[in-house]
């Protein structure tokens, strides 16, 4: 077993901040754009080359390919971004996505959560339409023990990133809770989900 612990002494040393969780690392940086709609990726580059070299001479090894990047700003600020500017990690040129995930966050470059949202209440109706199959022979303590554990549990998921999130994406978020107090309770669609709830 390897302590990665010390990889963040190799980091700070270029003013890079970073998050570690376990074997999970992310480097993050604030950039400036330039005249040409470019930022200065060096110094986050230089970094990069010098953790995975810090990697190799701990006989680890840096995955090029389970490396993201993403730029986070505002839709104005990434429409003025040119963002075909590949970043160099390990000798692989990394290309800019839209969103990445984190530890089960989907995080969008404009931190507005859609995406997230969205693969929750996907995620989350797939579950439902399972418990609907299996709902009528189970009490009723046995659905909502099934409604909390299995649904309930990914609405609840880090669900303190989601403060200050479009009314939209919260109208998503509660359909979902809505639809599972109807499952759950046997109940018909005409009945106040709010009671139920």
């Amino acid at each position: 077993m390897y302590n990665v612990s010390p990889v963040g002494d190799v980091i700070t040393q270029h003013n890079v901040s970073y998050h570690q969780y376990a074997d999970d690392l992310q480097m993050y940086m604030s950039l400036t754009l330039t005249l040409n709609r470019s930022c200065d990726l060096s110094s986050i580059e230089l970094c990069a080359c010098d953790v995975s070299r810090w990697f190799t001479e701990n006989a680890l090894l840096l995955n090029p390919a389970k490396t993201e990047a993403v730029f986070f700003a505002t839709r104005q600020r990434l429409s003025q971004l040119n963002k075909s500017q590949p970043i160099d990690v390990a000798g692989t040129h990394i290309q800019f996505t839209d969103a990445v995930k984190l530890l089960g966050v989907t995080l969008d470059s404009t931190l507005s959560f859609d995406t997230h949202v969205t693969e929750v209440t996907r995620h989350c109706h797939y579950h439902i339409r399972a418990l609907k199959h299996i709902r009528p022979p189970l009490t009723v303590e046995a659905a909502k023990t099934f409604a909390v554990s299995i649904v309930g549990s990914k609405l609840d998921y880090c669900n303190g990133v989601l403060h200050d999130i479009s009314q939209g994406n919260l109208d998503k978020l509660q359909r979902v809770q809505n639809v599972l107090a109807r499952v759950t309770a046997e109940a018909p669609w005409s009945m106040s989900a709010t009671d139920l709830r």
